[in-house]
């Protein structure tokens, strides 16, 4: 084998070290340089100091009820009812106003949400089937709800939209603050007339209308559930007015006693099978519907 001359073998042992020398170096970087700086950087705020006492909890109002809810969407088959969409038009009235009193009518699977929702607020419970009633109670005692009867039938309900208006009972007096009355007044049947007591002694913020049944003839359909909530929202005395959401308005009888009673003009929001109404108390409505020429008395 040929040999290389010193010279070369000069060059080629100072290029190694070189090599070498560079490579140790680079080594030296890479260990005492920590990983971030190889990596784009990261933009995290400061560690948020912890707000309460530890132990304490869920001790802010409604965080328990949140902290249920989520656990029972997240671990059943069960879902709510409504859509996502349509609870998201709910939910911004809920996030604007509560804490609130809000009552609605049924019992069901979205009945923990309803609750959750409503943080240090009153969210009572109407349901007119004992069986289910039980079911859901034994479910989730902490609800706030009661077994209700209706008087209607769904196969009734063109006759009872025909024939309100010839019943005084039913009517909203001939004056511009006139309202009409719902505890005890058996004499309309579309009134709501031997609910809890509570139920009357409340002024409710916001109405979910999702019950009763109202999908076969025997039913007893929502027609007094739409009336009643008329009712109570006309009669208002606090400030601001009354939100009201009716589910299930692709159906007829929905649909024709919503617009008879809780009117397109003060519908202010829909999507998919629910329309909201905000209603305002008769005492800021100027004059009735009769001497402003309304299609309905109640609009």
């Amino acid at each position: 084998m040929t040999k290389l001359p010193a010279r070369r073998r000069l060059l080629a042992a100072a290029g190694a070290c070189a090599v070498l020398v560079a490579s140790l170096l680079l080594f030296a970087t890479l260990v005492a340089t920590p990983l971030p700086f190889l990596l784009p950087p990261l933009s995290l705020p400061c560690l948020p100091a912890v707000a309460g006492a530890s132990g304490s909890g869920y001790g802010a109002p409604g965080v328990a009820a949140l902290a249920d809810a989520a656990v029972e969407y997240a671990t059943t088959a069960t879902v709510p009812q409504q859509s996502r969409d349509e609870i998201g038009l709910s939910l911004a009235v809920l996030r604007r106003r509560a804490p609130l009193r809000l009552l609605v009518f049924g019992l069901g699977h979205d009945s923990r949400l309803w609750h959750a929702l409503n943080p240090g607020g009153v969210t009572v419970f109407l349901e007119e089937d004992p069986a289910w009633y039980r079911v859901v109670r034994a479910q989730a005692p902490f609800l706030r709800a009661h077994l209700v009867a209706y008087r209607t039938r769904l196969d009734h309900a063109d006759r009872l939209l025909a024939g309100y208006r010839s019943n005084p009972a039913c009517l909203p007096g001939a004056d511009a603050n006139a309202t009409v009355r719902v505890r005890g007044n058996a004499a309309c049947p579309l009134a709501l007339h031997n609910l809890p007591p509570e139920v009357y002694e409340t002024e409710w913020d916001m109405f979910m209308i999702d019950a009763p049944k109202g999908y076969f003839a025997a039913a007893p359909g929502r027609m007094a559930a739409i009336w009643t909530a008329a009712a109570m929202a006309r009669a208002r005395r606090g400030e601001g007015d009354t939100d009201v959401f009716l589910h299930d308005v692709n159906r007829p009888v929905e649909k024709a006693f919503a617009e008879e009673f809780l009117c397109d003009k003060f519908r202010v929001g829909d999507t998919g099978r629910l329309w909201h109404f905000t209603i305002p108390p008769v005492s800021r409505l100027s004059g009735t519907a009769a001497a402003s020429g309304g299609r309905s008395p109640f609009c």
